[in-house]
């Protein structure tokens, strides 16, 4: 079978499994298993396959049409650039949480600090200390570390396979990252920082049942599910963030794209953070909450 007609074959099996993007997928399928790009597909569109080449790639078509997500076929996504491994342990990064690294960066690389004091640099101690809460795969502050010469990273997330994939990405990628596992602030303890950024669990638990096949029956259910209203965990984070910010440190979270204004109220009432300021994404949904200590 030629090249080219294995791949619109496998694309016919996944639309008739109601994949979305089947053309996509198949193509990126048979990129996994011959390890060539989609340009080279293109130019040997005409090229016979042998048969256990095409044995496996139906295999693989097979493994994508049952709603297993392509990310736990291959075990890579691609964020802000990097190469994520990922596993049914950790929620598989998406483009909208880039808005929430973007706007970290940007908030990093354009606010002064106070510098650290002489001993402190001796010691290598950076401008920014940076917590990436509920951190799954690593994916936001790995990227932050990558991005930013100036700042320290520590990780923390409540499952202990979260962290076992959160510390391959930080050796593949060369990124200095400290990790602690533990329930949101329990493992910080009296550990301050200048900034925290957070992508926690926000989806409303009645909604999860009628999510795609491949989020709700293969990601992990505790990185999606918010409580009744999507907004357990940010209330958590909100009551007890203020301890573990320095002063004007900022707190930064991923948020539903109609939870802004429930945010905006929650961060007011609390009294203890400036009014918070939402940040869209690209397509032009509220994406990021952003707000600062201010007591």
């Amino acid at each position: 079978m030629k090249t080219r007609i294995l791949i619109k074959e496998g694309e016919y099996r996944l639309a008739k499994a109601f994949v979305m993007d089947p053309k996509v997928d198949a193509e990126e399928l048979y990129s996994f298993l011959t390890g060539v790009d989609r340009v080279a597909i293109f130019m040997n569109a005409e090229k016979e396959v042998d048969e256990e080449t095409e044995k496996k790639y139906f295999e693989l078509i097979e493994k994508r049409a049952s709603r297993i997500p392509l990310q736990h076929i291959t075990g890579h996504q691609s964020f802000m650039g990097y190469d994520f491994k990922v596993s049914p342990e950790v929620l598989i990064p998406r483009q909208d949480t880039e808005t929430l690294v973007t706007e970290a960066a940007r908030v990093i690389q354009t606010t002064t600090r106070p510098k650290p004091g002489f001993f402190d640099r001796l010691k290598g101690r950076k401008e920014w200390e940076v917590l990436d809460l509920c951190c799954g795969s690593g994916c936001v502050g790995i990227s932050l570390a990558k991005i930013c010469s100036n700042i320290e990273v520590t990780a923390s997330d409540i499952s202990d396979g979260a962290i076992a994939v959160a510390k391959e990405n930080a050796e593949d990628l060369r990124a200095k990252v400290e990790f602690l596992q533990g329930d949101l602030f329990a493992p910080h303890k009296d550990r301050k920082y200048d900034m925290i950024v957070c992508n926690p669990p926000y989806i409303r638990r009645a909604i999860i049942q009628i999510l795609q096949e491949e989020v709700k029956d293969h990601e992990p259910r505790g990185a999606l599910d918010g409580g009744r209203d999507g907004l357990d965990f940010y209330k958590r984070i909100v009551a007890e963030a203020p301890d573990h910010l320095k002063k004007d440190g900022f707190l930064l979270m991923e948020i539903g794209h109609d939870q802004g204004e429930a945010l905006r109220k929650l961060i007011k009432d609390s009294e203890k953070f400036t009014p918070a300021e939402v940040i869209r994404d690209l397509p032009g949904k509220e994406r990021v909450v952003k707000c600062q200590l201010i007591k």
